[in-house]
């Protein structure tokens, strides 16, 4: 045997070999598609085993694999047929599952490429088809689809947005909801973390850009809080959580995902600026009922220790009267707009004449303009307008608004209140020239404990309630206030509209009580408080009108008095050392129900007002009690004696 065919001999050897050890599978067919030969690795991809015939099959005569009636159902045979042609054809994975041709086994993935083997003459001689079992990898692939889909829905339902950014070349890539995130369009970012911190509020980039530097030099992660500033100039609350990884490449990178907070931060800065407002509500509050108290208190001693010549004792009741007025407009007003905020405000509604409401809201702001000096002006139109409306309320509605121009205007300001007809509204303005409304002031200033800067020379503050009132006490009216102003020195005009009625169908029920007459004969009357001071100064006023009274301060005294069988009026405080008043009025009815049963007390919310009307009391006075309503009472009583 010659060098030439011993050389030949052993690379056909060393084929073999090769081919029949070859770590993947191996097909080589004829070109009129019979299979010559197939390798170990063939057998092992199709779990063949000895004896099954499967083999013997594919390498038989029998056999035409561009005849395989599976392989032309999946598509595979107009690829074989191109690698026939002369072109080396790749045939993407196809899954096999034995049980299609009524075999056992599992059922898998595989991928090939069929290359076309020539002579020297360039004919087809074989095709050599090499399979790949790529079953675990589109497991893997499939899995990561599935759970890119997952995170795909979740981030679309929860609104997060993924970012990547590849530190060492300084690109970041946005998802959709990152561009939504920021207000802008998808592609408009410029993709560099500059373009980034650009969008980000000036107040928040420094803190931020620390904790991202930091992470990526401990190569970590950081989470936080930042705002970002929109087209518009508003300004929306991210959070951001990332970490820092190594890439397939080796590069840095940081992903991260980004989801809006804005609502909840917002709505933790507007409960901050309720506890800050009801801080100075507070604070305000005892500010407001110092200053009364302090003339009282000397007024009290004048009287204690002064001299006691009429002039200075009617000038100590005046300034006690006074300053007691002003005590119970706080207190009133606070008590109001509790009523109004828990819906517990029922209108009387009657037709009104809106000119009228503003003639009386006048008359009672008066003193509030007048000790300022300023001019008040009105503009009412001929005919007025009229609405079905609560007159009280609507007359506190305007001297709110009137006191608190009057409040917010220099000396010698100039305040004007309108009243226009106006497609179907009542359109009621009341406009100053004072300090006016900042712009940051002005969404919130019909908020309950908000108010302006305070102004050095303002005797009298405020608790930022009056407007808060009106706003409620409008819309229970069904009308809506709205305030606008040009910013501060400007003034600041309330423009208040109400649905109108037809005059035609009005009728002013409004009646002005006229003067009360003195009493015409004596009653007999108990009054039973504890609180000294005041039974004793009420006792004063009663006997100066000419009446009979008997102090006593608690129940049993009151109930053990023979006076308590005669008496014409009972006057009763609710709380009492000994009893509750409104039980004390049931006992006292067992041995006198013919008088007048009056309860004096504090409480006056509705469930106070309901149970003295259940313990038989046929009126319940708030105090401090105004004398007129004290004497009407009693003229009630006059008229059921006689």
């Amino acid at each position: 045997m010659d060098a030439g065919n011993e050389s030949g001999a052993s690379g056909e050897r060393r084929f073999e070999a090769l081919f029949t050890e070859a770590p993947f599978s191996i097909q080589l067919i004829a070109p009129d598609g019979r299979t010559l030969r197939v390798n170990k690795a063939w057998e092992a991809l199709w779990e063949l085993k000895d004896g099954d015939g499967v083999k013997e099959y594919v390498l038989s005569p029998a056999y035409n694999i561009l005849q395989d009636p599976q392989l032309a159902a999946k598509g595979v045979t107009p690829l074989l047929r191109r690698a026939f042609a002369g072109e080396t054809t790749r045939i993407e994975p196809i899954l096999y599952d034995p049980a299609e041709i009524g075999r056992a086994g599992r059922a898998r993935w595989v991928g090939a490429t069929a290359r076309p083997l020539h002579d020297r003459d360039g004919r087809l001689t074989e095709v050599m088809l090499i399979h790949e079992d790529v079953t675990e990898r589109r497991i893997g692939e499939q899995a990561l689809r599935e759970s890119e889909q997952r995170l795909r829905l979740a981030t679309d339902a929860t609104n997060i947005g993924i970012w990547d950014w590849d530190i060492e070349k300084d690109i970041v890539t946005w998802t959709p909801e990152v561009y939504a995130l920021h207000g802008v369009a998808p592609g408009s970012f410029g993709g560099r973390a500059t373009d980034f911190a650009q969008r980000v509020h000036p107040e928040d980039m420094g803190p931020l850009w620390s904790r991202i530097e930091h992470a990526v030099a401990t190569k970590t992660g950081f989470a936080g809080d930042f705002r970002v500033v929109l087209d518009s100039g508003e300004h929306r609350w991210l959070h951001t959580s990332s970490r820092v990884y190594v890439g397939l490449e080796g590069e840095l990178r940081m992903v991260g995902a980004t989801f809006s907070i804005d609502r909840y931060k917002k709505a933790e800065t507007a409960l901050r600026d309720s506890d800050r407002r009801k801080d100075e509500f507070l604070a305000m509050l005892a500010h407001e009922l110092r200053n009364p108290l302090a003339p009282i208190r000397s007024a009290a001693e004048i009287l204690l220790h002064g001299p006691k010549e009429a002039k200075d004792v009617q000038r100590a009741s005046e300034i006690i009267g006074r300053q007691v007025r002003h005590v119970t407009k706080l207190v009133d007003d606070l008590l109001d707009v509790s009523r109004v905020t828990r819906g517990l405000v029922q209108l009387q509604r009657e037709p009104v004449d809106l000119s009228a409401v503003i003639h009386n809201a006048v008359e009672q702001a008066s003193p509030a303009i007048e000790s300022r000096e300023h001019s008040l002006h009105t503009r009412i139109e001929a005919g007025g307008a009229w609405v079905l409306g609560d007159r009280a309320r609507l007359v506190q509605v305007v001297v709110n608004l009137l006191t608190n121009a009057a409040r917010y205007t220099p000396h010698g300001g100039r305040i004007e209140v309108g009243l226009r007809a106006e497609q179907g509204e009542a359109v009621l303005q009341v406009d100053d020239n004072g300090q006016g409304i900042a712009a940051d002031l002005l969404p919130h200033v019909f908020d309950l404990f908000t108010q302006g800067p305070r102004m050095l020379d303002r005797s009298q503050g405020g608790l930022g309630i009056g407007l808060a009132l009106v706003r409620r006490l409008v819309e229970l009216h069904g009308g809506s206030v709205d305030a606008a102003s040009a910013g501060a020195g400007c003034g600041s005009s309330f423009t208040v509209r109400l649905a109108r009625i037809a005059a035609d169908h009005a009728q002013d029920q409004h009646a002005a009580g006229g003067p009360i007459n003195a009493a015409p004969r004596p009653l007999r009357i108990v009054v039973v408080d504890d609180n000294r001071d005041a039974a004793e100064t009420l006792q004063s006023l009663l006997e100066s009108a000419g009446h009979l009274v008997e102090v006593f301060h608690d129940g049993a005294s009151a109930e053990a008095a023979s006076s308590a069988r005669l008496a014409n009026v009972f006057i009763l405080d609710i709380g009492l050392p000994d009893t509750d008043g409104n039980a004390l009025a049931v006992r006292l009815q067992r041995v006198n129900r013919q008088a007048l049963y009056v309860a004096m007390s504090g409480y006056s919310q509705p469930g106070d007002l309901e149970a003295s009307r259940n313990a038989g009391f046929a009126h319940h006075l708030v105090k401090p009690v105004e004398w007129q309503n004290v004497a009407e009472v009693l003229s009630r009583a006059l008229d059921t004696a006689s």
